[in-house]
């Protein structure tokens, strides 16, 4: 193998052991979701889920949107890129320690729900700090082709998060469940950040340096506001739920999200394989084989989605104990919103390769803004499950915007407009058609088995199994 091609192929077993890593630690929610909806009542796992979503929203915070540059300091810095990643471990820390002192200083001064105690607050600023900690420690694996360590320390994390969080709803914490779960993914992820700031400060001491702060400021905030939208976009239906309607609802409608979350990042998994392809056509302007390509890959997502709103309904009633059963109504249109996610990554991909980078964020606040306007009025007038459907009309708009600006930018289509109207459409009467039969298992399987033959005779067609039997025996 030449030097070249061994390079390449590190690079994309990275790549794959990177994605595996990713969908284990966001897979675990989903195979946990029997153990913690029996543990916890549909309010505590409501405090559990607003817990998270502002752990999540702060760690982007705190994080100063280092982690994104730790790719190009890899090149910028070379021989001293581990002083680098010692030095903005630093920054985010002092970041980190001045939230905890404003925080404590000014906690009398606010009237907050009563779980959001000192000590909570203080666990959702440490465990955000330690989150940051973490996803500029794992940049830096996924760069250096560590793929392993990435992955055993993605593994602990999950680990440790489920067993403290299991040991104290069950033996500690018993009247306070939430609490138990709360503090057992915090400790999970304090336990993985000292851990690798221990291992980093023996790299290289854990010194801050101006250079190294100043480059990663630059480079850094301005991808706050991009990564705090998509934040807020995840989160904001919880949060707004929580405010306007109670923790029960927002802790019935977080299961739905946790389920959609599968799908997402099946999705996700598959464009990260599918997207140096992509970009190797568009160098080459390709644009008929793109087209080829993509409409059968649109074929594809469609049906996988298509089945996955089929069996939901059974997911829940198998997976969840009976008063998270309202989660159902939730989970349709949350999985048409993933699929519309899906059918812009085609316009994102011209986006990113034209460098208009700047497009995808205005589109990303645009969103995040029109989704909490959505919010507020539906929710309210609706009730809780509108926020999912609020979701939907959001990410449709998003979608909207993005494909216009592709087509203008690139002057030609990726893939055919028909396919992907006929399959939202389609997606949507398989929807609508759920959503009427929820209680008819029979019903519904049988649809997906005249789906799935209507599938392979399409692929039959396009002599798609050929193609890929012949490649096999190459």
């Amino acid at each position: 193998m030449h030097k070249l091609e061994k390079k390449d192929y590190n690079g994309i077993k990275a790549g794959i052991w990177y994605t595996i890593g990713n969908i284990i630690i966001k897979g675990i929610p989903f195979f946990t979701i029997p153990i913690f909806t029996r543990l916890l009542t549909t309010n505590d796992f409501g405090i559990y889920s607003i817990y998270l979503s502002y752990e999540e929203i702060l760690s982007v915070v705190i994080g100063l949107g280092i982690s994104g540059t730790v790719k190009i300091a890899k090149f910028e810095f070379k021989n001293e890129f581990e002083k680098y990643i010692s030095s903005v471990l630093n920054l985010i820390a002092i970041v980190g320690i001045l939230f905890l002192v404003i925080s404590n200083l000014s906690y009398s001064f606010f009237t907050l729900q009563e779980w959001l105690s000192r000590f909570v607050v203080n666990l959702i600023i440490i465990q955000s700090i330690s989150v940051a900690i973490y996803s500029v420690v794992s940049s830096k694996y996924v760069i250096d082709g560590d793929y392993i360590k990435n992955l055993l320390i993605v593994f602990f994390m999950t680990v440790l998060n489920i067993v403290i969080s299991l040991i104290l709803c069950i033996s500690f914490l018993k009247s306070s469940p939430y609490l138990g779960r709360i503090i057992g993914t915090a400790l999970g992820a304090i336990f993985i950040a000292l851990f690798v700031i221990f291992k980093q400060n023996r790299i290289s001491p854990m010194v801050s340096k101006k250079v190294y702060n100043r480059f990663a400021l630059v480079l850094g905030l301005p991808l706050i506001l991009h990564q705090l939208s998509i934040s807020l976009l995840a989160q904001s239906d919880k949060i707004m739920i929580q405010t306007l309607v109670g923790n029960r609802e927002a802790g019935i409608y977080s299961i739905g999200v946790i389920i959609t979350s599968v799908l997402a990042v099946i999705i996700s998994s598959i464009d990260s394989a599918w997207t140096p392809w992509f970009y190797s056509k568009l160098s080459e302007k390709r644009y008929d084989i793109l087209i080829e390509k993509n409409n059968i890959l649109v074929i594809f997502f469609m049906y996988l989605t298509s089945g996955f709103i089929l069996i939901s309904p059974d997911i829940i009633h198998v997976m969840t104990e009976k008063s998270y059963w309202d989660s159902i109504y939730t989970v349709i249109p949350l999985i048409i919103s993933i699929y519309l996610n899906f059918m812009y990554v085609f316009s994102v991909g011209i986006e990113y390769f034209l460098k208009k980078t700047g497009f995808i964020s205005m589109v990303t606040v645009t969103c995040v803004f029109l989704n909490i306007i959505l919010n507020y009025f539906m929710i309210k007038q609706f009730g809780y499950i509108a926020a999912a459907y609020a979701t939907c009309i959001s990410r449709f708009f998003q979608f909207i915007f993005h494909y216009l600006m592709a087509k203008y930018l690139l002057g030609s289509k990726v893939v055919s407009t028909e396919y992907l109207i006929f399959s939202l459409i389609g997606v949507c009467i398989i929807g609508y058609i759920t959503n009427i039969y929820i209680y008819s298992i029979f019903i519904r399987w049988g649809i997906i088995f005249i789906i799935t033959i209507i599938i392979l005779f399409y692929f039959y067609k396009l002599k798609i199994f050929d193609r890929f039997l012949n490649r096999s025996k190459r």
